[in-house]
């Protein structure tokens, strides 16, 4: 697989809030997360199979309106699983993670038997690597649907609510050509539109077609499931205090023009040579950031928790900003183990 920095991408800043001598800003940055399921460090050329049995028409759609009776419908969902592995594929490929992604959309699964799974012998699994110059696969080996339609009636507004909610089931199998260790996973993806009228055919009619809410959440469940199987980007949000306190003002000018190096000694300044609790609280906060976007997670985790320390002995309380960096502390120890995962994942 291809190899990704582990990196933090400064995005944007914005002020939060105002009191009478300090500001609080925000920044947003990408960090790298790590896939929940691991592909061998060796697996460059990756190949998507569709392993599924279709799912029988008459299984899994109801329609439940107000005093009437439950009905089942009959659904087409043969076209379900192609829908799902078409989107993953397209997602995967716009990751660049892999030197290379094939898809064989049509399942050549011969079975009837819809509520079993069936693995790929070894044999197949060799033969398919080769013909497509591919050593790993992910198959998809079942994909499930309930959807219930659901009609309320809201006597506060004397209004007509309708939802329509989809939970999909898909089973997943990995495969390489040289080991018969195949790891198995199944994610669960639930999908909801609702409508809300005082007329009830408007409530009913403003739902999606039924047909079309499964089509779109078999892309959907496609796309997601990407970012199960390698690493991705998720934005978070940090924050900056900035006081009247001429040295932290002085950091944050460094801030504003990415110069962490600086804005760490001026900020380090602050907080040793300040017998002030809440601006060394201020100041190992803010270190702790710019370590952070240095890449240097061990020594934005240690002023963390000296700012936790410092939040935590002032007089006078401030409670935001004490379970701000409480959860901080927490997600930057979480970051450590992830970024242990991330490079077994990314093989450095």
């Amino acid at each position: 697989m291809k190899m990704h920095k582990l990196k933090l991408i400064l995005l944007a800043f914005g002020v939060v809030f105002f009191s009478s001598c300090t500001t609080l800003l925000y920044t947003s940055l990408d960090v790298l997360r790590p896939a929940i399921v691991e592909f061998n460090i060796d697996a460059n050329n990756l190949l998507i199979i569709n392993n599924t049995v279709i799912q029988p028409p008459n299984y899994g759609h109801k329609t439940v309106l107000l005093n009437e009776k439950i009905m089942d419908l009959v659904i087409p969902t043969d076209s379900l699983a192609i829908y799902c592995l078409s989107s993953m594929k397209e997602e995967m490929e716009s990751k660049d993670f892999f030197y290379s992604t094939k898809l064989l959309p049509n399942s050549g699964n011969k079975s009837v038997e819809y509520f079993k799974s069936y693995k790929l012998s070894d044999d197949t699994v060799r033969h398919l690597c080769k013909s497509n110059r591919s050593n790993v696969i992910l198959s998809l080996d079942n994909i499930k649907v309930n959807d219930d339609l659901n009609e309320y009636f809201m006597a506060d507004n004397a209004t007509y609510l309708n939802s329509l909610e989809l939970k999909y089931e898909t089973s997943w199998s990995i495969h390489y050509p040289n080991k018969s260790q195949v790891k198995t996973i199944v994610f669960k993806d639930t999908l909801c539109w609702e409508t809300e009228s005082y007329s009830r055919r408007k409530a009913v009619s403003d739902l999606p077609k039924r047909e079309d809410a499964l089509v779109d959440g078999a892309l959907e469940v496609g796309r997601k499931c990407v970012n199960r199987f390698i690493p991705y980007w998720e934005k978070v949000d940090r924050y900056f205090f900035s006081s009247e306190n001429k040295l932290m003002k002085q950091g944050m000018d460094s801030v504003y023009v990415k110069n962490w190096k600086s804005a760490i000694d001026i900020w380090s300044s602050v907080y040793d040579h300040n017998s002030n609790a809440m601006l060394q609280a201020y100041a190992a906060n803010n270190i702790a950031i710019a370590y952070e976007i240095s890449g240097d997670v061990d020594k934005a985790l240690e002023f963390a928790t000296k700012s936790f320390y410092s939040f935590g002995i002032l007089t006078l309380p401030d409670y935001p900003s004490f379970f701000r960096i409480s959860a901080y502390v927490s997600e930057l120890n979480e970051r450590k183990k992830e970024i242990e995962v991330l490079k077994k994942q990314l093989g450095e």
